[in-house]
Formats: C-alpha cells, structure tokens, sequence
C-alpha cells in the first residue's frame, strides 16, 4: 500500500505518494525532480512526525544502497527532508517559488549549470562508460536467472537469519519499481512474511493476502521442491 508523507527541503515542501516497494535509488530520482537537489548529493532525514524535531539519517549523499524504501522504516504521514550536500549548486534563485518547485527530468536535463551536466562531461557516475558495462551484465545475468522460473513453481527465498517459502506468481519488469529496467519475481509467501499483497502503487500484479506477497530480484529465489514449512517442527540438532 503506498504512503503519503511529506517531503521538504530548504527550498520546499510538499505532500507526496511513494511506495514502500520502490529502490531507494529510485526514490532519490523522485526526490530530485521534487526539491531539485541532485541525487548524488542527497542525504535524507527521517522524521517519524511532521511536527518533530528529532530525525534520523536513514541515507547519506554518494552512499550506494540495494535497500528498498521499507527498510528505511518510513511510515504514513511522516516527513523526509532532503539536504543538499553540494556547495556548489546554487538553488537560490528558487526562494519566490511559495508554490514550490518541481522539475521535470527534461527541464533538468536542459539546464547548462547542474551536476547533472558535469557529469555527462567528465563521464562520472551513470554516465561511465565501464558503469554501464557492469549494469549491462547484471542485467543480463538476472534475465538469465529469471528464464529459470516458472509462474506457480514452489519456491524459498533465504536471509540471513531465515527462510520464506511460497509460490512464484509473476516473473518481468515493473514500471513502477525501477522504471522497468530489471526483472523482478512476485511471490505469494505461505506466511505473511511479505510486503504487500501484489500491489505495487496502483498496479494489480497478482493476488495474495494481506503481506504474503514480495517482489525480489532473481538471484534470491531458489526454486525446487520446497513444502510449506511446519511452524511447530521442532529441531533436534538445537537445544
């Protein structure tokens, strides 16, 4: 289920949707046609209440991250706040917008005096050419994996401290995640130990109960002959 929370800046403030399912990454890239700050110079504080003066750093600007936005623990009605760490980029001359300031990615992308610019020029970031390369291949390795599951397969899906089993109900690219550049696995769990129940913002990808579904990335899923798993199994090695 999406959230309404409150994005501000120093320049900005705004009531806004966003899903607990989207990458924080692209998140960051919402964030910056929202406020304007670019996102490799984004760091985000988290109030739990609008109001509140206490926040917590749940990114820091440049900090590479395969989190989703739940695991920043935002909820409902709360507030992130965007800080811009480039002292560089001047945002000034948007202090008469009251109405505040959205920048759509055409109108950024033509503007002369970004970060966004100087790194197409120094071929920085995105913009490498080796970093494209090393996209392109795991993009390539994770279409390959998904080949090797099927829509109603049994499958498990292993943490670090524990194992989810289900069923797999969608395999493909979502728009509303990332834009639709990576392949993705729907699971309904056995268990509410998922997400979401196979909404992602407003599209229905399959049907599941109340948190028994989660999107994840292929090479999490492992498919197989995997029973449900009996909650009162007791393990003998254990004691």
């Amino acid at each position: 289920m999406d959230l309404f929370v409150y994005i501000t800046s120093d320049l900005t403030s705004s009531e806004r949707r966003i899903s607990p399912q989207w990458l924080v990454q692209y998140l960051l890239q919402r964030l910056e046609q929202i406020t304007g700050v670019e996102t490799a110079f984004q760091t985000l504080h988290y109030y739990p209440v609008k109001t509140s003066s206490e926040y917590q750093v749940v990114h820091k600007a440049g900090e590479k991250t395969d989190k989703n936005v739940s695991d920043l623990g935002v909820a409902a009605y709360s507030r992130i706040h965007v800080i811009d760490e480039n002292p560089d980029l001047t945002l000034a001359a948007l202090e008469e917008n009251s109405e505040g300031f959205q920048l759509s990615e055409e109108e950024y992308a033509k503007r002369n005096n970004t970060v966004l610019l100087w790194k197409k020029q120094n071929q920085l970031g995105r913009f490498d050419p080796k970093f494209d390369e090393q996209q392109r291949l795991i993009q390539e390795e994770n279409e390959r994996l998904a080949e090797g599951i099927t829509v109603g397969s049994r499958c498990r899906v292993i943490n670090i401290a524990s194992e989810r089993r289900g069923v797999v109900r969608y395999i493909g690219k979502i728009q509303e995640l990332d834009e639709g550049e990576s392949f993705w696995v729907g699971i309904e769990f056995d268990e509410p130990v998922g997400k979401n129940d196979g909404l992602i913002g407003l599209l229905r990808v399959f049907e599941a109960k109340p948190n028994h579904g989660s999107f994840v990335r292929p090479k999490q899923v492992e498919v197989g002959d995997f029973p449900e798993l009996d909650p009162f199994a007791s393990d003998e090695e254990e004691i």
